[in-house]
């Protein structure tokens, strides 16, 4: 039970990173700019990443959204590439 509740807490940060910065990822699976397999490796790239303590401080301050992923997110890259285009 204990990693199934882990798991779910990355897949939320793995979602909400991507959601402040106004990134939709059901949108993007359904779209076939993101395939379930890699969203699964996000998500478990989120889980052994040593650095997410700082995640939930970060999005509490982003109430109106970011421009970007913050430099120490492992995601920051991928994350930044599904961001629709203007």
């Amino acid at each position: 039970m204990e990693e199934r509740g882990r798991l779910s807490k990355h897949f939320w940060l793995t979602q909400g990173m991507a959601r402040t910065i106004g990134v939709n990822v059901n949108g993007a699976l359904q779209a076939g700019r993101l395939a379930r397999g890699e969203f699964a490796g996000m998500v478990a790239t989120c889980c052994h990443c040593d650095r997410t303590e700082r995640c939930m401080p970060w999005l509490a301050r982003q109430g109106a959204g970011a421009e970007a992923v913050p430099d120490w997110c492992p995601l920051k890259s991928r994350l930044e590439a599904l961001k629709p285009r203007a």
